[in-house]
């Protein structure tokens, strides 16, 4: 099994055997299907303050507004087939399922579009893998479009009180067959059917925690967190009744907008959300912050995807901050102290400095620093002088600094300006240092590295070089100085429509409509015209010379953009939409691409082994190809599978060689036989043992899992198409693969936890276990033991050893449930498969295995258990104690 599964969405029809709308007294007569729920004036509950996930607590009340329309029932494979237009083979009244939550929303937009409704969700890229939509870029959602959308978590869950949550009577484990049935087709079906059981349902949130208080209007959190994490309602036909909870948001794995599976579905809610509410940590907020790059494009400019952006909302006063490396671009808001202008990240991108005032404005400035990590509330407070538009300075690749002027007013006086100072500010191991007085004059747009020459704009182009004081442009206005980040002291800046600029780029345009750049001796060397529409502001140079950070004024004076300038091209990338965006800082991990780069490979394939969208399989399978790549000329045993062996082996405990655990959630035997093929043993020349997951009750699927993830991350294919380095891997290959999309370091850490294993504590298995049991299918068996079989060959033709571990699972499931384990298969049929192993490792010389389930008749503890089939972290000791006493003896 897996800690993550691919999950999916569904659908349901209104032409299944309910009742009509006619005949229902809450039906919409304007909207087919759908049920009107008078939420106005009321509210629900949702999580709990009962035992619940930390997601589920506590319980937190939201109030409605409004009213509004939600399904009779799932979305069916008709009516999905109706809408969208797509070939649905079986088009009946079966919720459709096997779908993404982007395919979901996808196909409430096609509704819209038949009943001539505005869609609710819009975006600017959407990406395909096999029919299904994998990524979706640049999504916005409209909470006052009237069109379809998926139904907001409170939605669902006021709807669900008001037409009835029967989990009893609903189709579930007990009842269903382990499949799904046609919608409205239990006895318990009322105003809304299959609200519980039949398929779990997408909500339209992203997955975010409560707190105990009242909200109105909620629509979920701004973002979904590291992984980018949805949310699920109701239970399946796979669920005891008793384990569906109306508060419950989730499956047991992890659900991401990219993942899917065949017993989540959807329904449809129509209605505009009036003053929609957003919640995290910080409490509400009505941000909407849109990342319209992606990781990846950005990568094209600036030649890796380490980077960190920040800006000012300027309608909340907030912070915001986004993670490129971490790959889906969540949006993240940080608590702010003061008012935050002026953003700047430290060198080593660990730390945001920003003052408390904007250009122009007279005043004294106080200094905040504060951690860039939203989870660190660490900030420190300089205001011992006034710090204007601080910017990070670093004086022998070590001492770290902040440069600013003490007033970020008008500059156009003399008298005025030279009564102002520029200082530089020690901050080095986390405290402020010494403040040294560099010049007289409030020079904030910029210091050269060697501090002879520094550049400030706020009414007049202001320069310091050699001791003296100078005024550029023709003492013309000018403002948004900025002092490029290498060595050749160019200067870029905004200007009025001036005569010198008109006169130099040869044509009249208005103010802020071309960023100009001169060089070092003042003399204008480019002009860079708006996209049309739009002007510049807040212009910043970033650490690559050919790159500009600046916003995007719209006609109606809104920073509604942030761009990156490519001064090579003038080519404009936009980076983030929003409404007032100000004062954006741009961070490039330096040291990154710093090595010599083959023309012939492409950098947008070459080791990309995961993407902003990717489920979390291919999130840990990403930190795994690193340790791949970094171990693989030393490492002698290597343990691969599912999560069972990804928290159930300890590599550094194994003394029989270097050992690396490159398991991964939801592996499967196509995956884990791809891998030891094309990767393990080809590229590991000192391998001598590999140790895999032998999950028998996991048998029942092919290499249709695996096949969705290999061809929808470019890395793996572009290693494909070239015969997986056959003839000799890239120079530099690691730096290559992390210098791409990685999971958040907090996620990274965790899953490269002692050479990859997972840390998963030991809290026990359950009383009540789970099921998601499945029936014997002769065709899947034979075909994974037959991709069993092509392990153990291609190993041996290496003179490597083959170890097969039958990992230890809730005993309960056979003397209680009476089946094998968590997917099953039955005693008859999990015995025959285990006999037809044991009759493998008779012939096969190099196979072996360590069998520590035992039928449930093993020495192994509840509290040995992180939950019914993962073992933790004690768990993992034993075993892997006993695996390596295996490996002493074979090798």
């Amino acid at each position: 099994m897996s800690l993550l599964f691919l999950l999916i969405c569904a659908c349901s029809d209104s032409s299944s055997g309910s009742s009509s709308h006619e005949e229902d007294p809450n039906a919409d007569t304007l909207h087919v299907g759908m049920i009107a729920i008078p939420a106005k004036s009321n509210s629900t509950t949702l999580g709990t303050n009962e035992a619940g996930s930390s997601s589920e607590t506590p319980a937190m009340q939201v109030s409605f507004d409004y009213a509004f329309s939600i399904g009779k029932h799932e979305v069916t494979r008709k009516e999905y087939a109706e809408w969208t237009g797509k070939d649905i083979e079986k088009a009946d009244s079966l919720p459709m399922t096997n779908i993404t939550y982007y395919d979901a929303i996808l196909a409430a937009n096609a509704r819209s579009k038949k009943e001539k409704l505005d869609t609710a969700y819009s975006y600017s890229k959407a990406t395909f893998v096999d029919g299904n939509c994998t990524s979706i870029e640049a999504l916005s959602f409209s909470p006052s479009s009237k069109g379809y959308r998926l139904p907001t978590e409170a939605e669902w869950v006021y709807a669900a009180e008001f037409g009835g949550f029967t989990p009893d009577g609903s189709w579930n484990s007990k009842n269903s067959n382990d499949s799904l049935h046609p919608v409205c087709t239990t006895e318990s079906s009322t105003t809304l059917c299959d609200m519980a059981g039949n398929a779990m349902e997408w909500v339209n949130d992203w997955l975010g925690n409560f707190k105990d208080t009242t909200i109105a209007n909620y629509i979920g959190s701004p973002n979904g967190g590291p992984l980018g994490e949805r949310i699920l309602k109701g239970g399946s036909y796979q669920n005891k009744p008793e384990n569906m909870k109306v508060y419950s948001r989730g499956d047991v794995y992890t659900v991401t907008s990219s993942t899917k599976t065949n017993y989540v579905g959807f329904r449809l809610a129509v209605g505009a959300i009036p003053n929609a509410q957003y919640f995290n940590s910080e409490g509400t907020t009505n941000s909407t912050i849109i990342p319209v790059a992606s990781a990846q494009a950005l990568k094209s400019k600036i030649g890796t995807t380490h980077a960190r952006l920040a800006f000012r909302d300027d309608d909340l006063g907030k912070i915001i901050v986004i993670e490129y490396a971490c790959g889906n671009n969540a949006v993240f808001e940080p608590k702010k102290r003061g008012e935050p202008y002026h953003l700047t990240i430290s060198p080593n991108g660990q730390w945001i400095a920003y003052s408390t005032q904007p250009e122009g404005i007279s005043g004294f400035d106080t200094l905040y620093i504060q951690a860039f990590n939203a989870a660190d509330t660490t900030f420190f407070r300089y205001k011992k002088v006034s710090a204007a538009e601080p910017r990070w300075h670093v004086t022998n690749y070590t001492d770290t600094s902040l440069i600013f002027g003490t007033s970020g007013g008008n500059n156009e006086s003399d008298g005025t300006f030279f009564q102002e100072k520029t200082y530089e500010l020690q901050f080095n191991k986390k405290e402020f240092g010494s403040l040294t007085q560099l010049f007289d004059g409030s020079y904030h747009g910029g210091l050269s590295y060697d501090k002879n020459f520094a550049v400030t704009g706020s009414k007049l182009l202001r320069v310091h070089s050699d001791d003296s004081d100078t005024i550029w442009y023709n003492g013309e206005q000018a403002c948004n100085a900025s002092l490029s980040k290498d060595s050749s002291k160019r200067t870029l800046f905004l200007d009025f429509g001036s005569e010198t600029g008109r006169k130099f780029a040869d044509e009249n345009y208005s103010a802020h409509e071309r960023i100009l750049i001169a060089d070092s001796l003042g003399k204008l060397i480019q002009a860079i015209p708006s996209p049309d529409g739009y002007a510049f502001d807040h212009t910043e140079w970033t650490t690559n010379p050919n790159l500009i950070l600046a916003t995007l004024t719209d006609s109606e004076g809104r920073h509604s953009k942030i761009v990156l300038v490519d001064i090579r091209d003038s080519s404009v990338l936009t980076l983030v939409e929003g409404n007032e965006l100000w004062h954006p800082a741009l961070w490039i991990e330096q040291g990154r691409n710093m090595f010599p780069v083959d023309t012939t490979l492409s950098i947008d394939s070459l080791g990309v082994y995961m993407l902003e969208t990717s489920n979390l399989a291919s999130r840990i399978l990403k930190v795994k190809m690193d340790l791949f790549w970094t171990t693989r000329s030393y490492a002698e045993v290597i343990i691969t599978g599912s999560s069972r062996s990804f928290s159930g082996i300890d590599p550094t405990l194994i003394s029989a060689g270097y050992a690396v655990n490159h398991s991964y959630s939801a592996q499967d035997m196509a995956g884990t036989e791809f891998f030891i093929s094309h990767y393990y043993l080809p590229h590991e020349p000192k391998i001598k043992t590999i140790a895999i997951a032998l999950d028998i009750d996991r048998w029942i699927f092919t290499d249709e899992d695996f096949l969705e993830l290999y061809h929808s991350v470019p890395g793996y294919l572009y290693d494909a198409h070239h015969d997986f380095w056959s003839d000799g891997v890239p120079a530099f290959m690691r730096k290559y693969v992390v210098d791409n999309i990685s999971p958040d370091p907090n996620e990274y850490g965790t899953y490269a936890y002692n050479r990859g294993l997972y840390k998963s504590h030991s809290t026990g298995y359950s009383e009540n276990p789970e099921v998601n049991f499945s029936k014997y299918n002769k065709t899947s068996a034979e075909y994974n033991i037959q991709k069993l079989l092509e392990i153990i060959d291609v190993a041996r033709t290496y003179g490597v050893n083959v170890v097969g571990i039958v990992f230890p699972q809730n005993p309960l499931y056979i003397s209680k449930e009476n089946i094998w384990g968590r997917y099953g298969p039955s005693l008859s049929d999990a015995k025959m498969l285990l006999n037809t192993l044991d009759s493998i490792a008779k012939v096969k010389d190099n196979f072996y295995i360590l069998d520590e389930y035992k039928n449930g008749k093993n020495d192994y503890e509840s509290e040995d258990f992180a939950n019914d089939d993962h073992l933790g972290l004690s768990g993992a000791k034993k075993l892997t104690v006993r695996l390596d006493s295996l490996l002493l003896k074979i090798q």
